[in-house]
């Protein structure tokens, strides 16, 4: 397994991007909503039943909210009303309207994913739930090991989140955007989309933005460099103004545009899919790797094939090169078990402590420290 140099602009790309812009988005953003639906009846399942096998697909708009996949378990579970109340706990005071087509997991897709000491094979060859490619990367010298630009759009929105929960400015509504700009490691622009009730005015509300969001995440930025509610006004919000879907910020669940994505999203299926647990436990690996201080920068890959518990691929990418790099890689893969049974056991992820799946989905899979994947481990 050969490991690129710094030269890749794939592997290491954000140390080397001389302009870089992240956006994040509140909880209230429609496709988030979408994605937290799928994780709070994902979590419903496995408090009742840690074995439950969960894939959904949300999408919601205009009063009406839609739940389709399989999903496979002991539980019994009111999913409508799950579905309304996350609704109104995320802060929309609008009704609405649920339908699901939900059906029993495929037999196909079970048959290679239930553990195989039935078949009176190792325990440990739970099958992979799909097939693909999972990421995980971490930098240092960044809050969390994650990048700059990124903790700042995500700090932008969880500060907007919080001036609204805490009633600092409470004609802030629960829906919005952040996006940040930054030239050689330096903010040059914020961009704020503020859901709002229709008690404020416009300038008011862009100078209590300014004041008690992006000044305080970013201190002393000037307020040319700052465009809020550019259209004029966001009075409608949430399922009422627009349409959202599972899985459809991935730049946001994961570290940004310049890191490269496996391609699967994460809310709405249990830890049987590797889209999920896999990528979790790369992260680990990563955070790991930098937080040691065996490199500045990490990213490390893993590919499945459904139904095989061996990764078709394991990959190790650091600053290092040639000979150096390629026994840092087997030194690395050689302290971790990436079957899937084995990440879900090694990360509790059938029976969250501390912490839940919807929490994952509203601000963030990364850099909190209640989930198990941001735990340092020691290599």
């Amino acid at each position: 397994m050969s490991t690129p140099s710094t030269q890749d602009g794939h592997a290491m790309g954000m140390r080397n991007a001389r302009v870089v812009a992240v956006e994040f988005v509140t909880p209230g953003h429609p496709d988030k909503v979408c994605d937290q639906i799928g994780d709070s009846i994902l979590d419903a399942a496995i408090t009742q039943d840690p074995l439950s096998r969960v894939a959904l697909e949300t999408t919601g708009g205009h009063g009406l909210v839609m739940v389709n996949g399989e999903m496979t378990t002991k539980a019994d579970l009111d999913i409508v009303s799950i579905v309304q109340r996350k609704y109104a706990e995320i802060g929309h005071d609008r009704s609405i309207e649920v339908l699901l087509r939900i059906v029993q997991q495929s037999p196909d897709i079970a048959q290679g994913v239930d553990d195989c000491a039935a078949a009176g094979k190792d325990s440990d060859e739970q099958g992979a739930g799909d097939q693909g490619v999972m990421v995980g990367y971490a930098i240092g010298g960044e809050a969390n090991f994650m990048p700059q630009a990124y903790n700042l759009a995500k700090a932008l929105t969880d500060r907007l989140t919080e001036v609204r929960v805490r009633g600092i400015l409470p004609h802030v509504k629960a829906d919005g955007k952040s996006q940040v700009t930054l030239v050689n490691g330096v903010v040059t622009r914020v961009t704020i989309a503020a859901h709002h009730s229709d008690t404020v005015g416009l300038e008011q509300l862009r100078a209590d933005i300014l004041k008690d969001v992006v000044q305080v995440v970013i201190p002393g930025i000037n307020g040319d460099a700052v465009t809020i509610n550019g259209t004029g006004k966001f009075v409608q919000g949430g399922f009422e103004a627009d349409a959202g879907t599972t899985g459809r910020k991935l730049a946001v669940d994961n570290y940004g545009p310049l890191v490269e994505i496996g391609g699967g999203c994460y809310s709405g299926k249990d830890p049987s899919k590797v889209d999920r647990s896999a990528a979790y436990f790369c992260r680990m690996v990563a955070k790991a790797i930098v937080a040691g201080g065996h490199a500045n920068e990490a990213v490390v890959k893993v590919g499945y094939a459904i139904g095989v518990a061996k990764p078709t691929f394991l990959s190790v990418l650091t600053p290092l090169d040639g000979e150096a790099a390629e026994k840092f890689e087997a030194h690395v893969l050689s302290k971790f078990d990436f079957r899937p049974k084995a990440i879900i056991e090694r990360l509790g992820l059938r029976k969250p402590d501390g912490w839940c799946y919807a929490d994952t989905a509203a601000a963030g899979h990364y850099g909190d420290d209640r989930f198990p994947w941001e735990k340092v481990v020691e290599i």
